[in-house]
């Protein structure tokens, strides 16, 4: 227990509590939380999540038997760091002289008198701690038909203020803070009342409609960056205010930042954007806000801060501030990862977006792309000179990103993946060097950087390609089948990956639908007139057709749902699809709730299979599908019916895999390194420790050898 911090919630059952809860534990690894709430479903969702440490504790304030209860939970904890108060009613809302007196001592009971007994009982369990307590906009100011919640959060604030006169900040520190209007059980309670007895209804009821109420999601993020990330003395003298403080403008990337980072922190930072012509960005502004989202919004991470370089100039003095600091590193060029690892807690992320340039050479036969480049991007530009570059077909995704893990697209069964077509790397190592990896210098690099994945070994400010000449002729779109078809055409599908055309590229994937409108589809592309696409269709009857001819960059604008949180395994398949394969899956996704998963095959062979195992780090070369089980839910509502049935799924699955999984589609720091990399592994920890020895950069090979010291 000790190497963890801990923190007590109170509330945690559902609204802000419940948020903040899943907040803690997905911020932090060395988080351990004791939550504290009536009887709760989603509570024990975050349970299956986070295991050993989350502890529920169901109490009801308002038990005759609670102080006792209470008084049992924390006499098991020598330590508290964290004390969030977010237990709470509202009710009675009626007018102060019909309100029962039992039913004001209760609300009391539960918003001040409960908050005092725990904080008293953590006392000799504080050391450096600190303590929050949930208030409103206006603690003392009276709200017609709320006298007894405004009472108990007025006398919320004089309590703060008491402990903060009369306890030690060798102990703890005490703030409060007004949440603002959140869209909460608690806050729909509010807009039920009739505005006869509570006037302020009618206002909440308009908010809800237009969509004015917070989330609980981002006052709980608001609520971590206060606990972890602001200096100790500014959290314990501010009467802090969600609202007041989202909605200020920075009008310089330090500026914004002045409450939120400690003192040591506010300079170094300032420090390092006084010599750099990029930003850096730190909690409490906009910009950090944005730029630390990430495609996957089941991931949130809090780095120290965001920075924005504008040249090679700017990213050799960040890593030089990072090793002089001992922070770690990542990369962010898109953020799609799939497990966020392009943006890390507590350390420094360096954001490439302003690395936009696009550079033909002058013999047409290569290009030179900046790591702010995306897929559709360079696409675009290509086809004014009919170029391509073998890329991924989603046109959002980071071009340099996708190409270090390997890289498949609808060219690649005629062309190799992104990473087989290379010429050269501009790297900046741990060191501060500035290097070109291509097939003469920086050999071992350049084996490593095609297929390794992530960025392992420094920064890729560039990557130079070979280019093809666009397709005269291409063909693609979809068929589809209802589902009861499947078993046929994944048998044939099989037959067409591993047989079929180089020019000819199809991905097969059951959609997340309702169990009735399930469908097997195939997306194909093929630049061969003579071998139709439509040729497809006859694989089976029912077939619903969209293919027509297309403009390459067409084929290339795949749309892929946004704003959602995304749950992923995979695994790799040599040879054919099995007709045990094919009815396991099938049967798996039967069990899927509806329009929550899907599962999806890449086609891999072709070009891909024309390079050796042994000459790049990609090693799946003799495999023919990458199978990949996927679910979403909105970002704030975990569903444990939704994960387990991924896993659940990938474990049934895994039989057929061979025990690989493919880089790109990172599986998180428990997946073994053997997974991605099988017989290059020791070479490329070799590698690792070889360019970046302190470890600054994170990725799978820094979490294997951080576990391993």
């Amino acid at each position: 227990m000790m190497k963890y911090k801990v923190a007590v919630i109170t509330g945690a059952g559902s609204g802000i509590g419940l948020a903040l809860t899943n907040q803690f534990l997905s911020m932090d690894d060395d988080t351990f939380v004791i939550a504290i709430g009536r009887q709760s479903s989603e509570l024990r969702a975050l349970c299956e999540k986070f295991n050993a440490r989350l502890v529920i504790k169901h109490i009801d304030f308002n038990h005759t038997g609670a102080t006792k209860r209470i008084e049992q939970v924390l006499g098991k904890y020598d330590r508290i760091d964290y004390l969030v108060h977010c237990a709470g009613i509202v009710t009675p809302l009626k007018r102060i002289h019909t309100i029962d007196y039992e039913d004001w001592c209760a609300t009391q009971k539960v918003n001040s008198d409960i908050p005092f007994l725990i904080t008293k009982l953590c006392l000799n369990k504080f050391k450096h701690s600190r303590v929050l307590f949930l208030t409103s906009d206006h603690p003392v100011t009276a709200v017609e038909g709320a006298s007894a919640y405004c009472v108990s959060k007025a006398a919320i604030q004089m309590m703060c203020d008491c402990f903060r006169q009369e306890i030690s900040h060798d102990i703890a520190a005490f703030a409060t803070v007004a949440p603002g209007n959140v869209d909460t059980p608690m806050q729909k309670k509010i807009r039920e009342i009739s505005s006869d007895v509570l006037p302020m209804s009618v206002l909440l009821r308009d908010m809800h409609k237009e969509s004015k109420l917070l989330p609980p999601h981002l006052v709980a993020e608001y609520l971590c960056q206060l606990l972890t990330r602001i200096d100790f003395k500014t959290f314990g003298t501010t009467q802090w205010n969600v609202l007041r403080s989202a909605v200020k403008e920075p009008q310089r990337p330090m500026n914004a930042n002045s409450n939120i980072l400690t003192t040591a922190e506010k300079t170094s930072l300032q420090y390092l954007q006084d010599k750099i012509d990029g930003d850096v960005w730190a909690t409490g502004s906009k910009e950090y806000t944005l730029r630390r989202r990430l495609f996957n919004q089941a991931i949130s991470h809090f780095p120290i801060a965001i920075v924005v370089p504008k040249s090679e100039a700017d990213i050799v003095k960040t890593i030089d501030y990072a090793n002089r600091q001992n922070l770690q590193i990542t990369i962010k060029g898109a953020g799609h990862g799939v497990t966020g690892a392009a943006v890390i807690n507590g350390g420094i992320v360096i954001d490439m977006s302003a690395f936009q340039s696009i550079e033909l050479y002058a013999d047409g036969e290569s290009v030179k792309v900046g790591a702010g480049v995306r897929n559709r991007d360079l696409d675009f530009f290509l086809s004014h000179h009919n170029k391509v570059v073998p890329l991924g077909t989603c046109p959002d995704v980071g071009v340099v990103g996708a190409t270090l893990g390997g890289g498949i697209g609808f060219l690649s069964r005629k062309h190799g993946l992104s990473c087989d077509n290379v010429l050269a790397f501009n790297l900046i190592t741990a060191d501060g060097q500035k290097r070109v990896v291509n097939v003469r210098e920086h050999t071992d690099l350049f084996w490593a950087l095609r297929g390794c994945g992530g960025a392992q070994f420094g920064v890729v400010t560039h990557v130079t390609f070979k280019l093809h000449s666009e397709p005269d002729y291409i063909e693609g779109g979809t068929v589809e089948w209802p589902i009861h078809k499947a078993k046929g055409i994944l048998t044939q599908y099989s037959k067409a990956v591993l047989h079929g055309p180089r020019t000819q590229f199809l991905y097969a994937y059951i959609a997340r639908s309702t169990a009735k409108q399930a469908k097997i589809s195939i997306m194909g592309f093929s630049e061969d007139p003579n071998s139709s696409l439509r040729d497809i269709s006859s694989w089976e009857t029912a077939a619903d057709i969209s293919i027509k001819q297309k403009q390459y960059t067409e084929c290339q604008s795949n749309n892929y749902e946004q704003g959602h949180a995304l749950y992923w395994r995979n695994g790799i398949i040599e040879g054919a699809l099995t007709q045990d394969f094919i009815s396991t899956l099938l049967q798996c996704f039967q069990s899927c709730p509806d329009n929550a998963g899907g599962i999806m095959l890449d086609p891999l062979c072709g070009a891909i299979q024309d390079i050796g195992a042994h000459e790049t780090a990609f090693i799946h070369r003799n495999s023919s599908f990458v199978c990949s089980i996927t679910a979403v839910t909105l970002p704030d509502q975990f569903n444990i019916e939704v994960t387990e049935w991924v896993n659940q799924t990938y474990e049934r699955l895994s039989p057929f895999f061979n025990g690989h999984a493919y880089q790109n589609y990172d599986m998180g720091k428990d997946y073994p390194l053997i997974g991605y990399y099988g017989q290059h592994t020791k070479r490329l920890i070799a590698i690792k420790q070889k360019f970046d020895p302190e470890l600054r950069f994170v990725g799978s090979l820094q979490w294997h050898l951080q576990k391993t010291v």
